[in-house]
């Protein structure tokens, strides 16, 4: 009785790791938008000439900050300015 029990365990643990292993793969083969669009937006942010005001980088910060939003990004601007390099850590 104990064996059965034991193969039926086994059978059912066999199928659970075939199913995380497909659900790796799917999540492997799809690109994340909101990592793309955060490197994207880095690189573009690093490269800006800023006026002297810092308005053009403000108003960059602001609109990619708004589109990650949109992907799915849940903190406030102050958070995205800090990921994109424009503040330092405190």
């Amino acid at each position: 009785m104990r064996a059965c029990g034991l193969q039926n365990a086994l059978e059912t643990l066999s199928e659970a790791i075939r199913e995380v292993e497909v659900a790796l793969e799917e999540m492997r083969s799809e690109q994340d938008p909101l990592a793309a669009h955060m490197f994207v937006s880095r690189r573009q942010f690093c490269k800006t000439h800023d006026t002297k005001s810092g308005k053009r980088r403000e108003i960059n910060a602001r609109l990619s900050w708004q589109q990650a939003c949109e992907l799915g990004f849940r903190s406030n601007l102050n958070e995205w300015e800090r990921l994109m390099g424009a503040v330092a850590m405190r």
